[in-house]
């Protein structure tokens, strides 16, 4: 009868246990709550590391566009104002004694614009604005030897 009273606080504690439930669903869910957070970590580690790359290049191809945009865009839309109020204008007294005169001009105007673009490339020896050469544009090779490296 030794083992008596051994067994009965034994059986007490798993009928104990059985009501607070199973270790084995705690440790279940406290491992998936580690292995979630660990790969949780990893995943915003990995996205902080995949924004260094992208913010950069994402933010370099809309500063691009915009100075394609005002190197091109701005004259094209000075040219168009230009036709449109000459075509609206044709029959005033200015356009009828100037003639064509203004849309030359104006035309003039736009390359002057894009030539001051141009010499600006040309003097930080870059193909584009934004600094970049590119190896089939060769800008920054060719013209003067005085602002070449």
């Amino acid at each position: 009868m030794a083992d008596g009273p051994r067994l009965d606080r034994a059986l007490t504690y798993i009928n104990k246990s059985s009501q607070l439930g199973g270790f084995g669903e705690s440790f279940v869910s406290g491992a998936g709550g580690l292995v979630l957070a660990f790969f949780t970590i990893v995943i915003g580690i990995g996205e902080a590391f995949a924004n260094l790359v992208t913010s950069p290049v994402d933010t370099f191809a809309a500063v691009t566009s915009d100075l394609i945009d005002a190197t091109f865009g701005a004259p094209a839309r000075f040219m168009q104002d230009v036709w449109n109020t000459a075509a609206v204008a044709l029959g005033m007294d200015p356009w009828m004694s100037l003639g064509p005169f203004i849309t030359v001009v104006a035309a003039a105007t736009v390359v002057a614009t894009i030539a001051v673009f141009a010499w600006y490339v040309d003097s930080i020896d870059a193909d584009t604005l934004t600094g970049l050469n590119f190896p089939f544009i060769e800008r920054d090779t060719g013209g003067d030897l005085d602002d070449e490296d």
